[in-house]
């Protein structure tokens, strides 16, 4: 079925109106390519598109980055491009971002009053984390926290946590845009160092903070992942380091991947 719509989207880029419009042409030729992406969840490689669209390849390239650096496209771990979820927001009430805040707040404010401390959640934006909501601890010494903080994703646990979702080729790509700065003496600033590190994060399927973007600060974090294995978000628990012993840090895991979870299943309901 998948193979039908695939070949029923190339054959319509072929022959449909950009054809026709040439003045027009580039941005007939955009719309196709969204319309053969839409037809397989996988994604197409950027040779299959530019011999679908019959563009020359550097002229597709340049369509593909624009839609990628606009959060239109993202790409799978083959390299495949496909459909990102702000893509679907230009059809839906609510964006992404405004479902995640909606589903999550129960549960951010259920782990705050478990384990007293300090809630995050974050979405991947130009290569940084961005804090979308946020609920500080109670108690009296805590880690302070601000909706719109952005923050490198190798000084993170929510950060690492989208590092772990990506390709490798990604990752490498990501160094080379942003770089890997120091910001306390725990960050890693190696390649080599930041890629082992991400490995144990898939692994384990949570993150550590072990005061790489504050010092006195440790964090744990897990991603909320969606029905076609992409990290739509993360969620943090972080406290003082005299108060948040690594040993605690972990046990919190089990925790934390649950409420991820439960807000995965609930974005997908909607």
């Amino acid at each position: 079925m998948r193979t039908t719509r695939a070949s029923a989207a190339v054959s319509t880029a072929r022959s449909g109106p950009s054809s026709d419009i040439s003045g027009v042409r580039v941005l007939h030729k955009m719309l196709d390519i969204l319309e053969i992406l839409k037809s397989r969840d996988s994604g197409y490689t950027l040779t299959d598109l530019t011999r679908s669209v019959a563009l020359p390849k550097a002229t597709v390239y340049r369509i593909l980055s624009t839609l990628e650096k606009r959060g239109y496209l993202d790409r799978s771990p083959g390299n495949a491009y496909r459909l990102a979820a702000k893509m679907f927001d230009l059809q839906r009430q609510d964006s992404l971002e405004q479902t995640l805040n909606r589903v999550a707040q129960p549960v951010i404010e259920r782990l705050v009053e478990s384990y007293k401390e300090t809630v995050n959640l974050g979405v991947l934006n130009a290569g940084e984390v961005v804090v979308i909501n946020t609920l500080e601890s109670p108690l009296g010494i805590r880690m302070a926290s601000k909706i719109g903080n952005r923050r490198y994703l190798h000084t993170t646990a929510l950060g690492k946590c989208f590092l772990a979702g990506l390709s490798d080729k990604d990752i490498a790509r990501m160094i080379r845009v942003k770089g890997l700065p120091r910001l306390t003496e725990n960050t890693i600033t190696t390649k080599t160092g930041l890629m082992a590190e991400i490995e144990r994060v898939r692994k384990a399927g949570y993150a550590i903070d072990d005061q790489e973007n504050e010092l006195d600060g440790r964090c744990i974090g897990a991603p909320v992942i969606d029905a076609e294995a992409r990290v739509l978000a993360a969620v943090s628990i972080s406290g003082p380091v005299f108060r948040m012993e690594m040993s605690r840090a972990k046990s919190l895991a089990p925790a934390l991947k649950a409420a991820c979870a439960e807000i995965a299943e609930a974005v997908r309901r909607g």
